[in-house]
C-alpha cells in the first residue's frame, strides 16, 4: 500500500506547473523556429519538383507530400505564435480580445488531421518504390500520374472525413470570463464530444500510424532483398560474359563488379533514399502510438486528468518530432535525388543571377 501512494505521488510531480511553463516558452521558440526552416525548405521543394516536370508519379507524390507537410507546417507556425499568446496569459494578468488556448486547441487538432494525410502519403510512396523494384514489369506504368493524384485526393478525403466529427464539436463562443468580467470568444467543447475523440483517436493515433509502421517495414525488406537478388543475378552473367572474352573487356569488368558485392550506385540510392524516408517517419510517429497506447492503459494520462501535464510536455515532444519530419526531407532529397539537385542548384544560380544585377 505505501509503495502504491508513493508511485502516485511520484507520477504526479514529473512535471510540475512551474516545469510546464518553462516547456512552453521552449515549445514557443521551438515550433516558431522549425516551422520557419520547413516552410523555406517545402517551398523549395516544390518549386524543384515542378521545375522537373510532372511527368510521372513518383514526382508528383513528392510534390503532394512536400504540399502536405507545407500545410503543416503553417498550422505549427501559427500555433507556435497561438502558444505564446497564451503563455502570456497565464504568467501575466493581460488578457487578449480573443482566447488564445482556445486557439490553441483548435490548430493543435489541425495539425492532428494534417499529419494523417502526411502519413498515407508517406506509406504510399514507400509501397510505390517497392511495387516498382520487386515487380518492375508489372508496376513500371501502374503509378501513372493520374492514378497518384486520385490516390493523393483519396488520403486528403479520407483524412477530412474522419476528423470532421471532431471539428464540428468544437469552437470559439463569445462568453463572460468570470475572473475578468470581459467578454470575449473562447473555447467551446461539449461533453458528448469526449466519446467522439475516444473513438477517432483509437483509429489515427494508433490503428493507422502501426499499420503504416508495419507496412513500411515490409516494404523496406521486400525492396533491399529484391536489389540485392537483381545485383547477383547481373554480377554472375557479367562474370559469365567477362570469362568468355577475358583480354577485351578485362579493364571494363573490373570497374563494373564490386569484389564486395555491393548494390549498384543508382540502386543503392533507391534504397537509401526510401529507406531514410521511412526510417525518420517511423522515429517520428512512434511517439503518437506509445503516448495513445499509454492513455488506453492509464485513463488517468489524458488532459484534465492526474497526469495532465506530463501528458501535454510529451505530446509537446511529439509535435517537435512531427515537424522534423515534415522539415528534413530536403536534405534526403538532395543527398539521394540527382535531378532534384541538378533543378535545385540551377534553379538557385538563376536567382543569383537575376538578383545581382539588382544589388548593383
Amino acid at each position: 500500500m505505501y509503495n502504491a501512494t508513493e508511485q502516485i505521488i511520484f507520477f504526479r510531480d514529473i512535471v510540475s506547473y512551474d516545469e510546464y511553463i518553462i516547456f512552453i516558452i521552449m515549445c514557443t521558440v521551438v515550433y516558431i523556429t522549425l516551422s520557419f526552416f520547413g516552410i523555406i525548405s517545402n517551398t523549395m521543394n516544390m518549386a524543384t519538383f515542378i521545375a522537373m516536370g510532372l511527368n510521372d508519379g513518383v514526382t508528383i507524390s513528392f510534390l503532394v507530400l512536400s504540399f502536405f507537410d507545407l500545410i503543416y507546417i503553417l498550422t505549427s507556425f501559427s500555433l507556435g505564435i497561438t502558444v505564446a499568446f497564451s503563455t502570456c496569459e497565464r504568467i501575466t494578468p493581460i488578457r487578449f480580445p480573443v482566447e488564445p488556448y482556445g486557439l490553441v486547441v483548435i490548430l493543435g487538432n489541425i495539425m492532428i488531421l494534417l499529419i494523417t494525410t502526411n502519413v498515407l502519403a508517406t506509406t504510399f510512396i514507400a509501397v510505390a518504390r517497392c511495387m516498382c523494384v520487386v515487380k518492375p514489369l508489372q508496376f513500371k506504368n501502374w503509378f501513372t500520374v493520374s492514378r497518384t493524384v486520385c490516390f493523393m485526393a483519396g488520403f486528403a478525403i479520407f483524412a477530412v472525413a474522419i476528423y470532421t466529427p471532431i471539428l464540428a464539436n468544437m469552437g470559439m463562443v463569445t462568453r463572460l470570463d468570470n475572473k475578468t468580467k470581459i467578454s470575449r470568444p473562447t473555447l467551446w467543447l461539449p461533453r458528448h464530444r469526449e466519446d467522439i475523440k475516444n473513438v477517432i483517436f483509437m483509429i489515427i493515433d494508433m490503428i493507422i500510424p502501426m499499420s503504416t509502421e508495419v507496412i513500411v517495414l515490409v516494404c523496406i525488406m521486400l525492396m533491399a532483398n529484391s536489389l540485392q537478388d537483381s545485383f547477383r543475378f547481373r554480377q554472375t552473367s557479367q562474370m559469365q560474359t567477362c570469362s568468355k572474352d577475358k583480354s577485351t573487356h578485362d579493364d571494363k569488368s573490373s570497374e563494373e563488379l564490386s569484389p564486395k558485392g555491393k548494390l549498384s550506385g543508382k540502386e543503392l540510392h533507391v534504397v537509401k533514399q526510401v529507406t531514410l524516408i521511412s526510417v525518420i517517419y517511423i522515429i517520428c510517429n512512434t511517439p503518437k502510438i506509445l503516448i495513445s497506447l499509454a492513455g488506453v492503459i492509464e485513463p488517468e494520462f489524458r488532459i484534465g486528468r492526474r497526469y495532465n501535464y506530463f501528458y501535454m510536455t510529451l505530446n509537446g515532444v511529439r509535435k517537435y518530432l512531427e515537424i522534423i519530419n515534415a522539415t528534413i526531407n530536403t536534405f534526403i532529397y538532395y543527398r539521394y535525388n540527382t535531378k532534384f539537385k541538378t533543378t535545385l542548384i540551377s534553379k538557385w544560380n538563376e536567382i543569383k543571377l537575376v538578383s545581382y544585377p539588382l544589388r548593383r
